[in-house]
């Protein structure tokens, strides 16, 4: 094991120490509070790992004047792109556990004993992979063998399992009694896993959750409404831990491609319906805060990477007659990424005519 820097010890124990909780949690007879509190014991193991990692190599896991370290994002995008701990479906793996913490936490989802399975098993498989990549240990050491997520019937194929999951949608949507607030719990979990094929990486809104509903109701296949699950399968191995399971894709569906916003939708395309006010739903003044910038030095930099031409990043509309405009997520990443690399006194210098601080700069 590397020498550790100060502070990463505690990191990588509270990752170790929520995993181990997690794994707890999963084999408990009791299902009070469980599909939930693994879900979050999960993701909070691999953000404190991640930034044990992370403040392990490059000795920081806090943006220069900002009082926050790095959200799950943040350490994704580190991982992955400047330290290579992560690879591609690693990554989509935990952009899938991210969104369904999200929804743990701040909402409500019906998470499948298959899909909680599937979770934990990929997660312990991960967990042990990025311990013995950066810190040359084992999830063994900390923790007996025998202690892993149990199944009596572990799935085996995604696609089977996700065809099952919607199957059962079907039934509540078209039983005798309908149950609509239980389909819509249980997508949100399903949906999850579409963050993973998704070049944006956005989360799960409410608005896509209602129109697969409507759509499906009208009675639109589900590898229409849905075609990025079906990229994705399970992949196991017997390295590492006993039982190693992948979430990986499998490239782009052949015959099926998924339209971004605004993009023709013929042929072989089919569009993604957007809600505008889930996808660009902050503001200049949000970006602000979230990069601890003024509102002035922000909108200079928005200037500077030229956010407001980009569709993906910036949005105007109207709405009963009132004009609309809002900024996504990838904006924020843009301005997240440039603040490490950009001279903001010479961005704001360059701009700040635009905003009426000062003469044009030649």
């Amino acid at each position: 094991m590397p020498k550790l820097k100060r502070n990463v010890a505690p990191l990588m124990g509270r990752g170790v120490g929520s995993i181990t909780l997690a794994i707890e949690l999963f084999n408990r007879p009791s299902d009070v509070g469980r599909q939930h509190a693994v879900v979050i014991l999960l993701h909070h193991a691999f953000e404190m790992l991640l930034k044990a990692a992370i403040l392990q190599s490059t000795g920081t896991i806090n943006r220069e004047g900002d009082p926050y370290t790095y959200g799950f994002a943040r350490c994704l995008t580190i991982a992955t792109e400047e330290l290579d701990l992560l690879d591609n479906d690693e990554r989509a793996t935990l952009t899938i556990l991210d969104n369904q913490r999200d929804v743990a936490t701040h909402y409500y989802a019906e998470v499948s004993e298959d899909v909680l399975y599937v979770h934990a098993q990929s997660a312990v498989t991960l967990f042990n992979k990025l311990l013995r990549v950066a810190f040359k240990e084992y999830l063994a050491d900390y923790i007996p063998g025998r202690v892993l997520p149990v199944s009596a019937h572990p799935p085996t194929d995604l696609t089977l399992l996700l065809d099952r999951e919607l199957l059962e949608v079907d039934e509540m949507l078209t039983g005798k009694k309908r149950r609509g607030a239980q389909a819509a719990a249980k997508l949100r979990s399903l949906l999850a896993f579409t963050s993973a094929v998704r070049n944006d990486r956005e989360r799960v809104n409410e608005g896509e959750i209602d129109s697969a509903i409507a759509r499906r109701r009208k009675g639109q296949e589900w590898s229409v409404i849905l075609p990025e699950v079906t990229q994705l399968k399970l992949s196991s191995d017997g390295s590492g831990v006993p039982m190693a399971l992948r979430i990986v894709r499998q490239g782009a569906v052949p015959a099926l491609r998924v339209a971004q916003p605004g993009e023709p939708s013929d042929g072989i395309v089919v569009p993604r319906d957007v809600n505008v006010w889930d996808k660009f739903n902050l503001s200049r003044d949000n970006l602000a805060e979230k990069i601890g910038l003024t509102g002035p030095k922000t909108h200079a930099l928005i200037y500077e990477l030229n956010l407001q031409a980009d569709e993906g990043c910036f949005k105007t509309w109207k709405h009963k007659n009132t004009p609309h405009s809002g900024y996504s997520k990838k904006a924020l990443e843009k301005l997240t990424a440039a603040m490490s690399t950009v001279d903001m006194k010479a961005v704001w210098d360059k701009h700040k005519h635009r905003l009426g601080a000062g003469k044009r700069k030649k």
